[in-house]
């Protein structure tokens, strides 16, 4: 199953079918005028026109409400069709993919494909449920999402502050001194303590800020009363936060810790 072979078999119809639209619209009108200006002659010799039009707009109706019927979206999820065209249009559009078996990162979204069989076009973007099974639309939905994050502005210092109040935060909890090593997966719980901050700022929503201020350098890695922080990478993409920058460089962070004024000098 292809949905790209269903939309250009339907193409032509959709073309007809507003063409019928469209002179059902027009001879409306000139009816409307007719009665409005007492022309009750030209408005019988209209009628007719306008049930014709009306007759073509139910048979191409009746024509394309088949086809989408023919078209089985659970089979098209299930069968792994919308999937690999899925990755087809990803691919093309130049978004990074990673996963399998129905969970996708494409930072910094999670994409989730539920196919099995108690469930039917169930496609979600994160935490909203997407509602086309067209694979292209899928791919340009995340690339222009993607396209509006890098193009919105970032306060550097703004999260830096807040970082290092969580930070501290989880250093405290664990009873490590200021100036060790913090997990972030450590570090986002104690910046979202509550459940419901985790809903509104989830760890997708936590690895973008995180790849914008990786970006940045060293030197945008301090709090507004300069307070210097630095973070630890890892190979292990068990380990780490999955970030991927501007130009497309893949990184796992797996710790932050403060910097003291030796460190600082070194």
């Amino acid at each position: 199953m292809n949905y790209e072979e269903l939309y250009r078999d339907l193409n032509p119809l959709q073309k007809e079918l507003k063409e019928a639209v469209g002179s059902a619209v027009r001879q409306q009108k000139s009816l409307a005028k007719s009665i409005e200006a007492g022309n009750l002659t030209e408005a019988r010799k209209i009628i007719p026109q306008i049930m014709e039009a009306a007759g073509r707009i139910q048979n191409m109706t009746d024509d394309i409400s088949g086809i989408i019927d023919h078209f089985d979206t659970k089979a098209y999820l299930l069968s792994g069709d919308f999937t690999r065209q899925m990755l087809d249009a990803c691919k093309d559009a130049g978004i990074d993919v990673k996963g399998e078996k129905g969970v996708y990162e494409m930072f910094p979204y999670k994409v989730r494909i539920v196919g099995d069989e108690d469930h039917a076009e169930e496609i979600w973007i994160n935490r909203k449920k997407h509602a086309s099974v067209r694979p292209k639309a899928l791919a340009e939905t995340i690339r222009a999402g993607q396209e509006k994050l890098y193009k919105a502005s970032f306060n550097d210092t703004a999260f830096m502050n807040e970082l290092a109040e969580a930070y501290d935060t989880a250093c405290l909890k664990s009873g490590a001194r200021i100036g060790s090593y913090q997990a972030l997966t450590k570090v986002y719980k104690a910046l979202t303590p509550m459940a419901r901050a985790r809903k509104e700022y989830d760890m997708q929503a936590f690895a973008f800020d995180l790849a914008r201020i990786y970006e940045k350098g060293p030197d945008a890695w301090l709090t507004r009363g300069g307070r210097k922080f630095t973070f630890a990478t890892s190979r292990d993409p068990g380990n780490g936060i999955r970030v991927l920058t501007s130009t497309g460089v893949e990184t796992y962070i797996i710790h932050m810790k403060s910097l003291n004024a030796e460190e600082e000098e070194g």
